[in-house]
């Protein structure tokens, strides 16, 4: 979950790049010092996936990210999106 969290993250930065660095990625680096192990793991992951997407790599993963997301989607919750999708599609 923590590395399906960090790369949401990463496909996150390319939209709003001046946010991510301001508000998420200074309290990852400061929970990197954390005690409990798996809140330091997860900021790590974090850290990395946010650089990534800051640098514009993303871009490749994008698609597996958004898939593996996807998956763990409930059925009702895959189909609003499919829904709101096709909406969008009509008023576009």
């Amino acid at each position: 979950m923590r590395e399906l969290s960090a790369q949401s993250l990463s496909v996150l930065s390319v939209f709003n790049p001046s946010l991510t660095v301001d508000k998420i990625l200074i309290k990852l680096i400061d929970l990197i010092f954390h005690n409990a192990l798996n809140i330091r793991h997860g900021a790590i992951l974090g850290v990395a996936e946010l650089i990534i997407g800051l640098s514009g790599n993303s871009v490749v993963h994008r698609q597996q990210v958004l898939e593996k997301a996807f998956r763990t989607l409930s059925l009702k919750e895959r189909n609003l999106i499919k829904e709101e999708t096709d909406n969008q599609k009509k008023f576009s």
